[in-house]
């Protein structure tokens, strides 16, 4: 398979890859530097393999050929290309995994696939004002943005001291398929409110944000 989709957002790039290929398919497309093979040979799953290799071959496709370079991360888990010359944010679930760039700003993306499973953690980062937004409509759909949305700011903020229910609000909003809403970080060293993009892809939902 190909690229799934490539998008060209406000001074980033996105990609999503839908996954078909086996390992070792994947694994005959990409360059690796020596690092990323000692990281890759440390994985444990066939899943987990398949989509780290997968939003791998996304970067060529928005980066230029000159640019590539190995993805590495820092002590904080958040990726960064070794040659420092664009932001980038990954992520996969399911059939789907995306990779963002942006030369100038951070940036932050999160795709998941929907599932009825999550309403039993929704009490984990939910805060009071999102448990209400969620049961007023449209309520799988709308917990899943809420949740993505968290997830896209924490990549965007790229520090494990971040906690979803207490450092990230997601503002009221009406779920429409795809379209933006707002969030926010609050830390004692930061409060800022962030535009969130989104779209559904089948069962999935795919969120980003850039830097403002």
């Amino acid at each position: 398979m190909s690229l799934f989709l490539k998008k060209i957002v406000d001074q980033a790039a996105l990609g999503i890859w839908e996954i078909n290929e086996s390992v070792e398919e994947l694994y005959d497309r990409v360059r690796l530097s020596e690092e990323e093979k000692l990281f890759f040979s440390q994985l444990k799953s066939s899943i987990r393999k398949q989509q780290w290799l997968s939003y791998r071959l996304i970067l060529p496709h928005l980066v230029q050929k000159e640019e590539l370079t190995s993805i590495r991360y820092d002590e904080n888990g958040k990726p960064y290309l070794e040659n420092g010359l664009r932001h980038i944010s990954v992520s996969h679930s399911g059939r789907f995994s995306a990779l963002i760039a942006s030369p100038v700003k951070n940036v932050g993306i999160d795709i998941e696939k929907m599932d009825p499973k999550i309403f039993a953690v929704a009490h984990k980062f939910l805060n009071n004002l999102e448990i209400t937004q969620v049961f007023s409509e449209k309520t799988l759909e709308t917990l899943y943005l809420i949740w993505a949305g968290k997830e896209a700011l924490y990549k965007l903020y790229g520090k494990r001291d971040l906690l979803f229910r207490e450092n990230i609000r997601i503002f009221p909003f009406r779920f429409q398929g795809k379209g933006t809403f707002y969030g926010e970080i609050y830390m004692p060293e930061l409060r800022k409110i962030y535009t969130l993009y989104y779209q559904t892809i089948d069962n999935y939902i795919l969120v980003y944000s850039i830097d403002n």
